[in-house]
């Protein structure tokens, strides 16, 4: 899947994809002594300042056992609406929105045997931005995402790897190396991600069994790292004067 994305939206969306995971992170380790019990067994331009809290703004609490966060980047204008349902459920709108924002439900640390249950029951975006699976490893450095479907442009770019096939629908593998800050302030670090060769429809239960992602990343030579970081069913935006309405739900499948 051949993307024609301009270069500058491309680089920031990474550049906040990454961004949140450092406030994610922060906020784990900050608020861990009242975190409730998890209910699973969440190029030029990228460099990130060097205190991310004086550009951003973000929010993260926990919910029916359930981590969440929404980060916008710092001046974006036009309103976001975001709102946790119940259990796994969360809704977010958007309306005349200028920059960018990720939100989501998760848990507080990602693992390569989570299979993650979901359904997507509106979806719509004007702007740029992904829906799916996301998080970070450590040692390496990996920023991956398993994208179901996407805004009205596409977020592929790289080198791709090849295709395969989960849960009954086939995946597109894509990886790109990222000379930017990682989530601990180093220099450079890794994307992967798989994404569905056909975005999903709405209104379906689905499942994302992520160690089929994990495993065939291997294969490539990918392997992730630590995943002791929070990992998100992320809705994600970005662009110019922006709308958008997503609800989702997750469950431990």
């Amino acid at each position: 899947m051949k993307k024609h994305t301009p270069l500058s939206h491309v680089t920031r969306k990474v550049t906040f994809g990454a961004a949140v995971i450092i406030a994610l992170a922060g906020a784990t380790m900050l608020t861990s002594c009242k975190k409730e019990a998890k209910t699973l067994p969440e190029v030029t331009g990228n460099e990130r300042p060097a205190n991310p809290a004086a550009t951003e703004t973000y929010q993260s609490g926990t919910h029916n056992g359930f981590f969440w966060s929404l980060w916008k980047s710092d001046g974006a204008t036009g309103t976001v609406n975001y709102a946790n349902g119940p259990g796994g459920n969360y809704s977010v709108n958007w309306n005349g929105f200028n920059g960018n924002f990720t939100c989501g439900k998760g848990y507080n640390a990602g693992s390569p045997t989570y299979k993650i249950g979901y359904n997507l029951g509106i979806y719509s975006n004007s702007g740029g931005g992904t829906f799916g699976w996301y998080g970070w490893s450590r040692n390496p450095y990996y920023e991956y995402y398993v994208n179901e479907t996407w805004g009205s442009v596409s977020p592929h770019t790289g080198t791709y790897l090849g295709t395969f096939e989960s849960d009954g629908a086939g995946y597109n593998v894509w990886t790109r190396w990222m000379t930017g800050k990682n989530i601990d302030g180093g220099d450079g670090f890794r994307q992967i991600y798989s994404s569905r060769v056909t975005k999903v429809t709405t209104g379906q239960n689905r499942v994302i069994t992520f160690a089929n992602h994990y495993n065939k990343w291997s294969s490539y030579g990918y392997t992730l790292g630590q995943l002791n970081i929070p990992a998100i069913m992320v809705s994600e935006t970005w662009g110019t004067n922006t709308n958008g309405s997503i609800n989702c739900t997750i469950w431990a499948q």
